[in-house]
């Protein structure tokens, strides 16, 4: 049995194609929930929201829309010491201001009115590529799960130590006992921060992918808007290479969220519902024919 698929891009307010003239900015998030079904709510990443917004998303989205939300950059060590121009090779330790038990404490309740209404997919804890594989860096997972017991997360490293080989093992056993997914994203090639996908599962409920587009210099960018979607438009030889990514995945969890991170986002939605509607037309073909790839050595 493989999971439920649900596609999306990263925010819903920059879209243009799909809304009639004059649409209301708060009757947005529902029109944009009738061509997807899941979002990146990345708003949550410049600050943290009062639950009575939250509780607003929640009333201007049909029931079984997800968001899945990008986690606060305060607490996924954004924030940097003042008068850092170069960062060379300087630890994260030496880079990030690590946030307050208050922080967090705000986050979460930030959170509820989504973990009330089962709207919830996972928070996003996307690291910045100043944050290295170590004892530290483990320690300080531990910390955020400590601080956000219950909430399901999902990582995005953005520092290859993480997953080179020799610590490939370490970083996956991690994620494993705190109960944090290793969301499986697509960087671009030639960049510092690209690494190979990894299509490993560390959690059983939601699995995400994330796809950034292979636009090398617009990625140089990201180190300014940690969320502003780079452009890039994913061909479709590029999106029938994700579909045994995604199938192989969707057999070891319950849900398989698609999120399309690049811009435009009205392509970015086009290129999520085509991704979704060639894996499940891979999954009808296999299931009509009886086709089994694993057979075939």
């Amino acid at each position: 049995m493989t999971a439920d698929w649900r596609f999306g891009t990263r925010g819903w307010q920059r879209l243009d194609a799909i809304y009639p003239a004059r649409t209301r900015p708060a009757d947005q998030l529902s029109v944009y929930a009738t061509h997807a079904s899941v979002v990146e709510a990345e708003n949550f990443f410049s600050g943290i929201p009062k639950p009575e917004r939250v509780q607003a998303l929640v009333e201007q989205s049909p029931d079984g829309f997800k968001f899945d939300v990008l986690a606060f950059g305060g607490l996924t060590l954004y924030q940097r010491r003042p008068g850092l121009s170069d960062l060379g090779t300087k630890s994260w330790k030496d880079v990030a201001v690590e946030p307050p038990d208050v922080l967090f404490e705000d986050y979460c309740a930030s959170l509820e009115p989504l973990c009330t209404a089962g709207r919830l997919g996972a928070v996003i804890l996307q690291f910045p590529p100043w944050f290295e594989s170590g004892s530290a860096g483990r320690e300080y997972l531990e910390r955020i799960r400590e601080q956000m017991p219950m909430i399901p997360l999902a990582a995005e490293f953005r520092h290859p130590t993480w997953t080179v080989p020799v610590n490939r093992d370490l970083t996956l056993e991690t994620l494993i006992e705190l109960e944090i997914g290793l969301i499986v994203a697509d960087f671009p090639m030639g960049t510092d921060e690209w690494m190979p996908p990894i299509d490993t599962v560390t959690v059983d409920d939601v699995a995400v992918f994330r796809l950034h587009g292979q636009n090398v210099s617009g990625w140089a960018r990201t180190l300014v808007s940690p969320v502003e979607p780079v452009s890039y438009t994913y061909s479709a030889d590029e999106i029938s290479s994700w579909v045994d990514r995604v199938r192989a995945v969707s057999r070891e969890v319950d849900e398989v969220h698609l999120l399309m991170g690049t811009g435009p986002t009205d392509a970015a939605l086009v290129a999520g519902r085509l991704l979704v509607e060639a894996v499940e037309a891979a999954e009808e073909s296999e299931s009509r024919w009886g086709y089994d790839p694993e057979s075939i050595s």
